[in-house]
């Protein structure tokens, strides 16, 4: 059995985006906060930049873990393919818990049936329904 090789030369790569993943995350998440945070009726240092941030953390935040989830595959790395594929499921299971389920919710109808009164007529005071 034979072996291309793609795996051992991707596995630097994956490690390389994995770190930048880990680190450039929380790093523009925490500039996002310094630039447009604001105490009080006090403008923020930068609003502009503070959103530039913030979109770039997003995209970083959910973009890297896909990326290195195909480029496993396509390297046919199994240790990346399952890292990779880790994160990306947390990931997806926490969007659906924090965002997709609550909008969801936020949509059903609760129909609550009216209340039916049985009493008799004669002791229908403050029975629930009468």
């Amino acid at each position: 059995m034979t072996s291309d090789g793609t795996g051992s030369r991707s596995g630097g790569r994956l490690l390389a985006l994995g770190i930048i993943w880990f680190v450039g995350t929380p790093l523009l998440a925490v500039l996002a906060f310094m630039f447009g945070f604001a105490l009080g009726d006090n403008e923020p240092a930068n609003e502009k930049a503070a959103t530039v941030l913030v979109v770039a953390a997003l995209i970083l935040g959910l973009g890297a873990p896909v990326v290195g989830l195909l480029l496993s595959l396509a390297a046919r790395n199994k240790i990346g393919l399952v890292g990779y594929g880790l994160i990306t499921a947390a990931i997806g299971v926490l969007l659906y818990t924090q965002v997709a389920a609550p909008m969801l919710a936020k949509r059903t109808i609760r129909v609550e049936e009216p209340l039916v009164c049985t009493a008799p007529p004669d002791r229908a005071s403050g029975v629930p329904g009468c």
